[in-house]
């Protein structure tokens, strides 16, 4: 049988990750963005497989078709994308005007104005277009590991990238020390930046923030090349034993940290 998430874990799922977006950037990133990438998260992706039952009878072709153009991410991000952020920021605006015009003067209260400024901004088409991204990969998130009975394709490919017949090929001596340098410098290069430097721990947070994601931008490009290098250049089977980093690593970038990024910069500034 073909197993899949439902509406409900999609739209809870988009909602909650919204929701810990609101939390983490003060009301910022609005209820209208999480709404928007809700909706991006659901009913964007899952329109191909709609539309696809509704043609699989009368024209199976086209419903193939449909299927397979929408219901991917790529797919979904050149094609539908687009036109669910135009239609997106133009209802944002009407729900906006129709919140100005239900507003009471009575709300503007002291300490509440600037969170009521914020509510009441509508989103613009680049902003409604990159919510459109982040809740399609929120949405493909889900349905490449939980879909397909765990065949999906990039699933497969994932652990692809990992090694798990026996017996494992022995370890090579360099994949043990560039692993164990990478996974050093990540945790005591974190500890130095925000506890042990003298000048950088007394720093701001938002100044710390930029030394730790340099820190992780440069291990994890190096490790990333190291990982194409042995997997895909030099075709070795098993790079640092059964983990499959190359392809976690791509998934985890791709699907966790690639919408958060997206919802980031959806924010009016």
């Amino acid at each position: 049988g073909r197993t899949m998430p439902s509406p409900v874990v999609h739209v809870a799922y988009a909602l909650g990750f919204g929701t810990l977006n609101m939390i983490s950037t003060k009301g910022s990133f609005t209820a209208l963005h999480c709404l928007i990438l809700a909706l991006n998260g659901f009913f964007g992706p899952d329109i191909g497989a709609f539309i696809g039952w509704c043609f699989a009878v009368t024209f199976p072709m086209v419903a193939d078709t449909v299927m397979s153009w929408i219901h991917h991410s790529v797919g979904y991000i050149l094609i539908i994308a687009p036109i669910i952020s135009f239609l997106t920021s133009r209802l944002s605006k009407k729900i906006i005007i129709w919140k100005c015009t239900e507003f009471s003067n009575n709300d503007l209260v002291s300490g509440h104005m600037e969170q009521t400024n914020r509510n009441n901004m509508s989103l613009n088409m680049k902003q409604c277009y990159l919510l459109a991204v982040a809740g399609c990969l929120l949405h493909f998130q889900l349905d490449h590991i939980f879909e397909e009975n765990g065949q999906d394709n990039f699933y497969q490919w994932i652990l692809s990238t990992g090694y798990f017949k026996k017996p494992t090929p022995p370890l090579s001596p360099l994949s043990v020390i560039i692993v164990g340098l990478s996974t050093l410098t990540l945790f005591f290069g974190f500890a130095w930046i925000h506890l042990f430097a003298s000048s950088i721990s007394k720093q701001s947070l938002k100044i710390r923030i930029k030394y730790t994601f340099t820190l992780f931008l440069i291990v994890i490009s190096l490790y990333f090349s190291f990982l194409i290098i042995s997997k895909i250049i030099l075709k070795k089977e098993a790079v640092i034993g059964e983990e499959a980093d190359l392809g976690v690593l791509v998934f985890i970038i791709g699907f966790h940290i690639l919408p958060f990024i997206l919802c980031l910069l959806s924010i009016s500034h």
